[in-house]
C-alpha cells in the first residue's frame, strides 16, 4: 500500500485538489488561502465545494454547497489581490445530496473533476493529493464510480475523532455513508482526527490581528471574519479553533505531525468506530505540531 506520509518526506511540489465546505466555518478559508499560497510546496489543480448542512445554510445540503463555492470565489480572489503572484485556479460545484448507500456515488461537477484530474495528472507513484476538509460526498462519489483512481490519488481528510475517543464528528455526520465508501475503498488515506487532535489548533484574536491585519486584503478579511465571532470588548484574548489549516500543514511537512497506522474502520449510525471492518489501513495523525503549523501560515499569508 502506498504509505502518504514517506511519499511527502521528498520535499517535491505536489499537485493536489482541495474539497472544501468553505462557507460552514471560518478555517475552510484559511485553508483555502494557504494551499493557494503556498506555491512552492502545493500545486494546486482544483477547488471543489464540499456540501454541509447546518444553521448557516438553513440545514440545506444544497444550499451549503453553494455556499461554500462562492465563498471559494471570494477568498480565491482576496488571495490574488493581496499577491500578484497568485493566480486563480479552477473551482467546481460539488454534491446537493448525499451519497444513499456507500456503493452508490452521487454525480456532480466535483466529482467528474477530481476523477478527469486524477486519471490526467496522477500515477502510482505520482499521486494527486485530495485533501477533505468537509464531508465526503464528492470524494467518495468519485472513488466509488470510478475505483480505479485508488491508483492515481491518496486522500488526506480531515474528519472523525481520535482512536482514543471515537464519537460524533461534523464532517463525518455530514455524510456517513460517503465516509464507510472512503475506508472501504483501497485509495491510500491519511486521517487527520478532529476531538483529539486537530482540536489542538487554537487560534488567539490578537495573534491574528498582529500577523495579518493589515498587511493585505486577504489578511483583513480573515480578521474580520474571526473578529465578528468574538463577544465582548477584550476581542484579542478571544481563541478559536481553526481545524482544516491541519491538513494543509500535514501536506506541508511531514515534521508537522506523528502518525500511526490503524486499521480501517466503519462507523454505525449511532457513530461507534469498528476497527478492522474493512481491509487495509490507513494512516492516523497521533499529534499535531501546531506552533509550527500556525508559523508556516502566517509566513505564507503575509
Amino acid at each position: 500500500m502506498f504509505n502518504i506520509t514517506k511519499s511527502l518526506k521528498d520535499n517535491t511540489i505536489k499537485k493536489a485538489i482541495l474539497d472544501t465546505d468553505t462557507y460552514n466555518e471560518i478555517d475552510d478559508q484559511f485553508a483555502l488561502a494557504l494551499s493557494l499560497c503556498a506555491k512552492e510546496r502545493i500545486n494546486l489543480l482544483a477547488v471543489c465545494a464540499a456540501p454541509f448542512s447546518n444553521a448557516k445554510s438553513d440545514n440545506n445540503y444544497a444550499v451549503g454547497m453553494e455556499q461554500s463555492y462562492e465563498e471559494i470565489g471570494r477568498v480565491m480572489g482576496l488571495v490574488c489581490e493581496s499577491n500578484a503572484n497568485n493566480t486563480p485556479v479552477p473551482y467546481y460545484r460539488g454534491s446537493t445530496e448525499r451519497m444513499p448507500d456507500e456503493n452508490t456515488p452521487v454525480s456532480s461537477e466535483a466529482a467528474d473533476m477530481i476523477y478527469r484530474l486524477a486519471m490526467e495528472h496522477g500515477s502510482a507513484n505520482d499521486r494527486v493529493y485530495v485533501i477533505a476538509i468537509g464531508a465526503l460526498t464528492n470524494v467518495s462519489s468519485a472513488i466509488t464510480a470510478h475505483p480505479e483512481i485508488c491508483d492515481r490519488i491518496a486522500v488526506i481528510w480531515l474528519g472523525a475523532n481520535a482512536r482514543w475517543e471515537g464519537g460524533w464528528e461534523f464532517n463525518l455526520q455530514g455524510d456517513l455513508n460517503a465516509v464507510n465508501a472512503l475506508y472501504a475503498s483501497e485509495v491510500p488515506l491519511l486521517t487527520v482526527p478532529c476531538s483529539g487532535v486537530a482540536s489542538n489548533m487554537v487560534l488567539r484574536l490578537g495573534e491574528l490581528k498582529a500577523e495579518l491585519q493589515g498587511k493585505s486584503p486577504l489578511g483583513d478579511y480573515l480578521y474580520e471574519i474571526m473578529e465578528k465571532c468574538a463577544p465582548g470588548e477584550d476581542k484579542d484574548k478571544y481563541d478559536r479553533i481553526i481545524w482544516d489549516v491541519s491538513a494543509i500543514g500535514v501536506l506541508l511537512s511531514t515534521d508537522n505531525y506523528t502518525y500511526t497506522e490503524q486499521p480501517r474502520f466503519r462507523t454505525d449510525k449511532n457513530y461507534r468506530y469498528e476497527f478492522g471492518a474493512y481491509e487495509g489501513t490507513f494512516e492516523h495523525i497521533e499529534k499535531l505540531d501546531c506552533d509550527k503549523i500556525f508559523k508556516m501560515m502566517f509566513a505564507y499569508l503575509k
